[in-house]
C-alpha cells in the first residue's frame, strides 16, 4: 500500500507564489511550524516559479491569482506544458465568479480566499494532496449565487416578446434608439418604451447590464 504523503515523516512539499514577500514569509512560517509541511521554494511571480522548478519537485503549488508578468492562468498552462503535474491551489484576494471559473477551467484544484484562516489552508492542501479538490465555502456560495442569477436572467429573457428581443439584440449591438426605430420602422418613442419594458423585465437599470445578459444568453457575440 502506498504511504500517505501527508504525515510527519514525509511532509507535504509546498511551493508558494505571491508577489508580496511578507505574505510568503508569514505563510511559510505558519505552515512549517505544523511539521506536516515543508516549503521548498517561493517566488514573486509565475516566471520565477517556472525557472525554479528544474531544481525542486513540489507536491502542491500555492499560487496567487493576481500575479505580475506571467499571470495565474498563463502560469498553470506553462506548468502543464513543461510536464509539471503538481496540483495548484489558488490563493486570491478577489472572489468573483469569473476568476474562480477561469482558474478551475485552467486546471487549478482548489480556490481559497486570502482572508481564510490557517486551518482552512491546511484542510485545502490536505484535500488536494489526497487527490481531491477544495473550494472555500465563501467561494462555493459565490458560484451558486452567480449560477442562480444567470438562471434568473435566462428565465427573464424568455418572458420578452419577439419585438422586445429584437430591440434587446440591437441595443446590445450598440444601436441607438433612433437607428433602431429606422431599422424596425417604428418611432423613437416606441423604441424607448420597449427599452424601458425590457430593462424592467430583466431587472436591470442600464444598457451595460442588458448587454451582459445578451452575451451570457448567446444573443450576441463579444
Amino acid at each position: 500500500m502506498q504511504e500517505n504523503i501527508n504525515n510527519k515523516s514525509n511532509p507535504v512539499k509546498l511551493f508558494l507564489v505571491d508577489d508580496h514577500l511578507v505574505l510568503r514569509q508569514a505563510l511559510s512560517k505558519a505552515l512549517t511550524e505544523e511539521h506536516r509541511y515543508e516549503v521548498i521554494g517561493h517566488a514573486g511571480d509565475g516566471t520565477e516559479l517556472l525557472s525554479q522548478l528544474s531544481s525542486c519537485s513540489p507536491d502542491v503549488i500555492v499560487l496567487d491569482y493576481a500575479l505580475p508578468k506571467c499571470n495565474c492562468l498563463e502560469t498553470i498552462e506553462a506548468l502543464r506544458r513543461m510536464g509539471c503535474n503538481a496540483p495548484v491551489l489558488i490563493l486570491s484576494a478577489v472572489e468573483n465568479s469569473s476568476n474562480i471559473r477561469a482558474a478551475l477551467k485552467a486546471g487549478a484544484r482548489g480556490f481559497v480566499p486570502k482572508q481564510a484562516g490557517l486551518s482552512e489552508m491546511q484542510f485545502a492542501i490536505d484535500a488536494i494532496v489526497d487527490g481531491g479538490t477544495y473550494l472555500s465555502p465563501s467561494v462555493t456560495t459565490r458560484l451558486m449565487a452567480a449560477d442562480a442569477a444567470q438562471q434568473e436572467s435566462a428565465s427573464a429573457v424568455t418572458s420578452l416578446s419577439h419585438r422586445e428581443r429584437e430591440i434587446m439584440i440591437l441595443i446590445a449591438n450598440g444601436k441607438r434608439n433612433r437607428e433602431i426605430g429606422v431599422l424596425l420602422h417604428i418611432s423613437t418613442r416606441t423604441v424607448d418604451t420597449h427599452r424601458s419594458n425590457i430593462l424592467k423585465k430583466l431587472g436591470v437599470k442600464t444598457n451595460a447590464e442588458l448587454v451582459k445578459i445578451a452575451i451570457s444568453e448567446g444573443l450576441v457575440s463579444v
